[in-house]
């Protein structure tokens, strides 16, 4: 178990501070102890500086338990203070205790997070561009915010009974484009543990193991909480299978001849081959790759009947290099060569060699 606690100054220079930077500024003045014990717990392990006008922050770090990472933040400043968080890997669970910060997915332009007291907002992880947290001055701001790593979560959820839908856990588990997971209002049980943490004064040198002991606390109650937090979100997304496959048909649509893999399909929709295949299974009731030999088949088809385009041009259109494979497969679907097909469907024109 770790804990650091520190208040430093914040200078106020850059229009937004790299998570780096403050971080650097945050650092301990002193390597954290091999093995923590009961004194070190106890004992004052915060340290505390003249600090410039501003503003000042607290912060204190904790693990729970292996793969969490919960961090106590105070931010009282002066003037406003934006902070760029960089890509992590982590699922990112915050819960707010006072005041209101302002954050967007990427830059200023991107989706808001709605960040709002009492709630518990839980987001993947964003791989093009982090985050942009807009911290404003004259005013207190503290929260809580627990990093999980994600490849554990299955296994603690196992642990605690919790039965969460797979394809909503392969989202926790494998999404990576900042997409909010569940912003809702905490269970009567979770505003216990966040009023417990409240009414602490983080000032005090208890406080330190008192926050390891509630962050512990609050975790384990969001943890067994969590299919109850997520089913508004679980309700909003119902037709989220046939909107990827939609959006799925539209990719292939965009370049049927190119040589697609699922993986490469699967990066393309932001998503794991994986769960990829199960919102194509649950909308489409098949594969991924049968559902882009069936589009492929399907543009055959039209091309046979509206175009006089031969049969080995439409067969590169279509995707296939080889001539006999296309007519394989074409003949097993549609019960006809494609000469045989375009003859019965095709209008009355001479194809083009």
């Amino acid at each position: 178990m770790q804990i650091e606690s520190q208040t430093v100054p914040i200078p106020i220079a850059n229009p937004v501070m790299l998570e780096d930077d403050l971080n650097a500024i945050l650092a301990p003045s002193a390597p954290e102890p091999a093995a923590l014990t009961l004194s070190d717990i106890l004992g004052e392990s915060r340290c505390n500086a003249p600090w410039p006008s501003g503003g000042q922050v607290t912060r204190l770090h904790t693990q729970p338990w292996e793969g969490v990472s919960a961090r106590y933040f105070d931010f009282s400043l002066n003037d406003r203070l934006r902070v760029r968080l960089d890509p992590e890997k982590e699922l990112l669970l915050t819960f707010f205790l006072e005041g209101h910060v302002v954050g967007h997915i990427g830059d200023e332009h991107g989706p808001a997070l709605d960040f709002r007291l009492d709630r518990m907002l839980l987001r993947t992880p964003n791989r093009n561009g982090g985050y942009l947290i807009d911290i404003p001055g004259s005013c207190t701001h503290r929260f809580v915010q627990f990093r999980l790593r994600r490849e554990l979560l299955p296994r603690w959820l196992q642990a605690l009974g919790v039965r969460i839908p797979a394809t909503q856990l392969d989202e926790m588990v494998d999404r990576d484009d900042g997409r909010i997971l569940c912003n809702t209002a905490v269970t009567p049980k979770l505003r216990g543990c966040l009023d417990r943490i409240r009414s602490e004064r983080s000032d005090q040198p208890a406080f330190v193991p008192l926050f390891h002991a509630r962050a512990t606390e609050l975790l384990l109650c969001a943890l067994q909480d969590l299919d109850e937090l997520v089913r508004p979100a679980r309700s909003a997304t119902v037709d989220a299978p046939a909107a990827v496959v939609a959006q799925l048909r539209a990719i292939i649509a965009e370049a049927p001849a190119h040589p697609w893999t699922i993986t490469e399909l699967a990066r393309r929709m932001g998503c794991t081959a994986t769960r990829l295949q199960q919102h194509v299974r649950d909308a489409a009731g098949v594969s991924v790759y049968n559902l882009l030999v069936a589009q492929r088949l399907e543009l055959a088809a039209t091309l046979l009947r509206e175009t006089r385009l031969g049969v080995q041009a439409i067969a590169a259109e279509a995707g296939w290099q080889c001539h006999s494979r296309f007519a394989a497969v074409f003949r097993a679907h549609h019960g006809s060569t494609p000469r045989e097909y375009r003859l019965r469907h095709g209008k009355a024109q001479k194809p083009c060699a």
